[in-house]
Protein backbone atom coordinates (compact mmCIF):
# COMPACT_ATOMS: atom_id res chain seq x y z
CA UNK A 1 0.00 0.00 0.00
CA UNK A 2 2.53 2.43 1.10
CA UNK A 3 6.39 2.39 -0.48
CA UNK A 4 8.37 4.34 1.60
CA UNK A 5 12.48 4.79 1.45
CA UNK A 6 14.48 3.62 3.72
CA UNK A 7 14.98 7.67 4.73
CA UNK A 8 11.20 8.64 5.01
CA UNK A 9 10.73 5.71 7.02
CA UNK A 10 13.04 6.88 9.85
CA UNK A 11 11.57 10.06 9.11
CA UNK A 12 7.88 9.38 9.95
CA UNK A 13 9.43 7.40 12.81
CA UNK A 14 11.12 10.13 14.11
CA UNK A 15 7.92 12.68 14.11
CA UNK A 16 6.14 9.76 15.55
CA UNK A 17 8.67 9.15 18.30
CA UNK A 18 8.74 13.00 18.52
CA UNK A 19 4.83 13.74 18.19
CA UNK A 20 4.90 10.98 21.80
CA UNK A 21 7.36 13.11 23.43
CA UNK A 22 5.68 16.21 23.38
CA UNK A 23 2.15 14.21 24.44
CA UNK A 24 3.99 12.11 27.20
CA UNK A 25 5.33 16.02 28.40
CA UNK A 26 1.89 17.75 28.05
CA UNK A 27 0.58 14.81 30.75
CA UNK A 28 3.40 15.07 32.81
CA UNK A 29 2.94 18.68 33.56
CA UNK A 30 -0.88 18.23 34.26
CA UNK A 31 -0.50 15.42 36.35
CA UNK A 32 2.04 17.62 38.40
CA UNK A 33 0.40 20.67 39.10
CA UNK A 34 1.37 24.06 37.75
CA UNK A 35 4.49 25.09 36.63
CA UNK A 36 4.04 27.97 38.88
CA UNK A 37 5.08 26.63 41.72
CA UNK A 38 8.36 26.31 40.41
CA UNK A 39 8.71 29.85 39.87
CA UNK A 40 8.02 30.92 43.61
CA UNK A 41 10.46 28.39 45.15
CA UNK A 42 12.91 30.09 46.60
CA UNK A 43 16.11 28.04 45.29
CA UNK A 44 18.12 28.00 48.84
CA UNK A 45 15.77 26.20 50.90
CA UNK A 46 13.10 24.64 48.23
CA UNK A 47 10.23 26.37 49.91
CA UNK A 48 7.25 28.38 49.08
CA UNK A 49 7.88 32.04 49.27
CA UNK A 50 5.16 33.50 51.00
CA UNK A 51 4.93 37.12 50.22
CA UNK A 52 5.05 36.33 46.02
CA UNK A 53 3.21 32.61 45.89
CA UNK A 54 -0.29 32.93 44.18
CA UNK A 55 -3.55 31.05 45.19
CA UNK A 56 -2.63 27.86 43.05
CA UNK A 57 0.94 27.40 43.95
CA UNK A 58 -0.19 27.61 47.96
CA UNK A 59 -2.68 24.70 46.97
CA UNK A 60 0.38 22.29 46.87
CA UNK A 61 1.18 22.87 50.18
CA UNK A 62 -0.40 19.62 52.37
CA UNK A 63 -2.76 20.74 54.55
CA UNK A 64 -3.94 24.15 52.41
CA UNK A 65 -7.39 24.13 50.93
CA UNK A 66 -8.86 26.65 48.16
CA UNK A 67 -10.45 28.60 50.72
CA UNK A 68 -7.46 28.60 53.00
CA UNK A 69 -5.49 29.43 50.13
CA UNK A 70 -7.70 32.51 49.05
CA UNK A 71 -7.61 33.42 52.63
CA UNK A 72 -4.01 33.85 52.41
CA UNK A 73 -3.50 36.04 49.32
CA UNK A 74 -6.48 38.49 50.95
CA UNK A 75 -4.77 38.69 53.76
CA UNK A 76 -1.40 39.40 52.26
CA UNK A 77 -2.90 41.64 49.67
CA UNK A 78 -4.93 43.74 52.79
CA UNK A 79 -1.68 43.62 55.11
CA UNK A 80 0.81 44.08 53.05
CA UNK A 81 3.76 41.36 52.71
CA UNK A 82 4.40 38.95 55.56
CA UNK A 83 7.16 39.94 57.93
CA UNK A 84 7.46 36.46 59.96
CA UNK A 85 6.41 32.86 59.17
CA UNK A 86 4.11 33.46 62.62
CA UNK A 87 2.02 35.81 61.11
CA UNK A 88 0.16 32.81 59.57
CA UNK A 89 -1.89 32.46 62.26
CA UNK A 90 -3.23 35.63 62.13
CA UNK A 91 -5.37 34.15 58.84
CA UNK A 92 -9.03 32.64 59.71
CA UNK A 93 -8.77 28.96 59.65
CA UNK A 94 -4.87 28.84 60.67
CA UNK A 95 -4.59 27.28 63.79
CA UNK A 96 -1.71 26.57 66.63
CA UNK A 97 -2.18 22.82 65.16
CA UNK A 98 -2.37 23.69 61.38
CA UNK A 99 0.48 26.07 61.56
CA UNK A 100 2.65 23.70 63.07
CA UNK A 101 2.49 21.48 60.09
CA UNK A 102 2.71 24.03 57.33
CA UNK A 103 5.28 26.15 58.67
CA UNK A 104 8.26 24.56 57.40
CA UNK A 105 6.97 24.72 54.10
CA UNK A 106 7.46 28.51 53.88
CA UNK A 107 10.16 30.79 53.39
CA UNK A 108 10.10 35.15 53.62
CA UNK A 109 11.79 36.44 51.11
CA UNK A 110 14.27 39.35 52.31
CA UNK A 111 13.12 41.55 49.51
CA UNK A 112 9.62 41.49 50.13
CA UNK A 113 9.37 42.64 53.88
CA UNK A 114 7.54 45.72 54.21
CA UNK A 115 4.80 46.69 56.13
Amino acid sequence: MFSFTRQERQVILFLAALALLGIGADFIVKKSGSLKTILFLNPDTAKLDLNSADRDSLLGVPGIGQKLAQRIVEYRNQLGAFKAIEELKDVKGITDYRFQKIKDSFVISERKKSR
